[in-house]
């Protein structure tokens, strides 16, 4: 405790004791060094400390809703019963229904940045609702690469 006090008063010390050793001089040099790296991390702390950036910057990200009316372009117009889709909801063979657009997710399984199993459980089922609460329209762009139809609708006469 005693040496933090003398380091603490010791520009009091170099003014009342002028010595031609060179000790004070040395003390006074890296009191003073030590004063500016501590300013100069401080600041810098605070610099970084204070961007809370998630997402790289230069990376162009659209964060609007998807509409309801918003129509992307079909890849093809084949349509699927719900009886065909449900049979692909596994890893190997994942489709997934969004705005009654079917989808084949199964290439882009292991690149979906929620990971597999986001998109896996939902696997020959309609994933809309949730789909809309996290995804941008960025993500409805590169989704439209992955259509492969759309429901087709069932009516009274051909329900078994």
């Amino acid at each position: 405790m005693e040496s933090l006090l003398s380091f603490l008063s010791f520009p009091a010390m170099v003014a009342a004791e002028p010595q031609d050793d060179g000790e004070n001089v040395t003390m006074l040099i890296t009191v003073a060094a030590t004063v500016g790296v501590v300013a100069v991390g401080n600041l810098a702390f605070r610099r970084c400390s204070s961007k809370k950036t998630v997402v790289d910057e230069d990376a162009v990200v659209d964060n609007t809703p998807i509409s309801e009316e918003e129509n992307l372009i079909p890849i093809t117009d084949k349509g699927y019963t719900m009886e065909e889709i449900e049979k692909h909801n596994r890893e190997g063979d994942c489709w997934i229904i969004i705005k009654d657009k079917v989808y084949d997710a199964t290439s882009y399984l292991e690149k979906h940045p929620g990971g597999a199993y986001a998109i896996i459980q939902f696997g020959g089922q309609d994933a809309t609702e949730d789909y809309k609460e996290i995804h941008s329209t960025q993500a409805d762009k590169l989704l439209a690469r992955h259509q492969i139809g759309f429901v087709k609708k069932e009516t009274g006469s051909n329900k078994s």
